[in-house]
């Protein structure tokens, strides 16, 4: 326990346990104005760095493969075996120039309005800010081994041409 901490804890009248975590800096960010009290924010452990690999969806090959799959009669479950749609679980077009991730559900299922999350992605000793705009399969179904996929424009923005599989660390923003 650090009493420093405990200290400012019971100014922000949060359980003074002396462990600064994401209900103490939620407080925090509240009191100054840096994130509204009914954010996500409240609810994620800011400081928790996840750690494996990313690997890439929405790229120009993968859409020509959904649509080709389609195209031969197949059903988006199947067509999504060999390619990617380019439209992200809520709705967004993961092929523009925004920056975007997907995680598994587990990652992202306790938050009440996942869409546009913003996530920090490290690779390469580079952090970027991209969004939450779509899903990966559960865990216990991901075959390649990713944490983590990156749309074409979080890709870019580390200079990386898909396909990409890359050591990675996340973060929620």
């Amino acid at each position: 326990m650090n009493p420093k901490v405990a200290q400012i804890q019971r100014i922000l009248d949060v359980t003074d346990d002396g462990i600064w975590g994401p209900h103490t800096q939620a407080a925090l960010d509240a009191l100054i104005g840096s994130a509204p009290p009914d954010s996500n924010q409240q609810q994620l452990d800011l400081g928790q760095w996840h750690t494996g690999h990313a690997s890439s969806f929405a790229d120009p090959a993968d859409v020509r493969a959904f649509k080709r799959c389609k195209a031969a009669g197949g059903t988006d479950q199947e067509c999504f075996k060999v390619g990617d749609n380019g439209i992200g679980k809520w709705g967004a077009d993961t092929t523009t120039d925004r920056p975007m991730v997907a995680l598994p559900p587990e990652d992202w299922s306790h938050l009440p309005h996942p869409a546009g999350t913003p996530v920090l992605v490290e690779v390469n000793n580079q952090v970027i800010r991209a969004e939450l705009q779509d899903t990966m399969p559960h865990k216990a179904n991901i075959t390649n081994g990713a944490i983590l996929d990156m749309n074409p424009a979080c890709c870019a923005a580390f200079g990386l041409n898909p396909p990409v599989m890359v050591p990675v660390r996340w973060r929620w923003a």
